[in-house]
């Protein structure tokens, strides 16, 4: 991991509405994975994204992994 490349994002849940902060480490480029909500329990599916237009990473939050199959 990268420290140079870690950066704090501050999302709220889909589920509760809770905030979380979570390390997002941009080095390893595109990524998909899971985390789950403090406060309430439920998955939240994260998609970690490159946007060439803006040459600027972009994090999407889901409630559901859906999208992804």
């Amino acid at each position: 991991m990268n420290t140079d490349k870690l950066h704090d994002a501050r999302v709220n849940c889909p589920h509760c509405g809770h905030t979380l902060h979570l390390d997002i480490d941009v080095s390893e480029g595109e990524q998909v994975f899971a985390d789950e909500c403090r406060a309430c329990g439920d998955v939240i599916y994260l998609r970690l994204y490159r946007d060439a237009a803006d040459d600027r990473f972009h994090l999407h939050v889901s409630a559901d992994d859906e999208q992804y199959y």
